[in-house]
C-alpha cells in the first residue's frame, strides 16, 4: 500500500503544500484543504481508507489529482489509485484473525461494568492485512504472540484469572485451542462463552424485570 505513497512523495519533494494544492485547481487553498493534503500524506492508505470530499475532489479524484502533481500520468494513476481503493474495502469486509484468552472464568462478586471495562484484555489482535496469510503462517504468528503474551503477563489476567488456553480465531466461531506454551490441542466451533457485554445485557433485563 506504500508504493503509490512512496512515489507521490518523491514526486512532490520541496514543493510547498499550498503550491501543489493550486496546481490541483484550488485558486485559494483554505486551511482546511490545506490540513486535507497533510493528512491524505501522511496515511498509509493515502486517505482512502477514511474517505472525504469537498466541492471539488471525492478522495479518489483527489489523489489523482495529485498524483498528477507528482509527475505521475493520470492512466496509471488511475488504476493505482482503484488497485489501493479496492485493497482497503477488501480488507474492510474480511474476518479479523485474533487470539481470545481463556481463563476459565466464573463471575462471582466481579462489578459487571468493571468486567466490561476489562473484556478488551482477553482479545489479541494482528497487524493490519494479517487475514491475508495462508493459514499455516497465520497459525504460527499465533503461537509466537502466545508465548508473547504469557512472558508479558506472566500467566494472569486482572480480575479475569489464571491464564489456561487461547482460541486462535481464524474464521467467525472456528479456532484451534492453543496451550500456555503455543502448541496446538485441539479446534472448536462457537463463540467464546461469558462476554461481558452480554451479562450486562442480562443483567439490564432483569432490573427491567424487577422494576416493572
Amino acid at each position: 500500500m506504500n508504493d503509490l505513497r512512496t512515489d507521490i512523495k518523491a514526486g512532490l519533494k520541496d514543493k510547498p503544500l499550498v503550491d501543489i494544492l493550486k496546481a490541483m485547481g484550488y485558486q485559494k487553498p483554505s486551511e482546511q484543504t490545506i490540513e486535507r493534503l497533510e493528512t491524505v500524506l501522511s496515511s498509509d492508505t493515502l486517505g482512502l481508507a477514511h474517505g472525504g470530499f469537498d466541492l471539488r475532489y471525492s478522495t479518489p479524484e483527489f489523489l489523482v489529482a495529485l498524483c498528477k502533481v507528482a509527475g505521475i500520468d493520470e492512466q496509471e494513476a488511475r488504476q493505482r489509485v482503484r488497485h489501493l481503493h479496492n485493497g482497503i474495502s477488501e480488507d474492510w469486509h474480511a474476518f479479523k484473525p485474533y487470539l481470545w484468552v481463556n481463563t476459565h472464568f466464573k463471575r462471582s462478586s466481579q462489578p459487571i461494568f468493571a468486567l466490561a471495562a476489562m473484556e478488551g484484555r482477553r482479545y489479541l489482535s494482528f497487524p493490519e492485512g494479517f487475514w491475508r496469510l495462508p493459514i499455516a503462517e497465520q497459525l504460527g504468528e499465533a503461537q509466537r504472540k502466545v508465548h508473547a503474551h504469557m512472558a508479558d503477563t506472566e500467566g494472569t489476567l486482572p480480575m479475569w484469572g489464571d491464564i489456561h488456553e487461547y482460541w486462535f480465531f481464524y474464521e467467525p466461531e472456528k479456532a484451534y485451542v492453543l496451550s500456555t506454551r503455543g502448541d496446538v490441542l485441539g479446534k472448536r466451533e462457537g463463540a467464546v462463552p461469558n462476554r461481558a457485554e452480554s451479562s450486562i445485557a442480562q443483567a439490564v433485563k432483569a432490573s427491567d424485570v424487577n422494576n416493572a
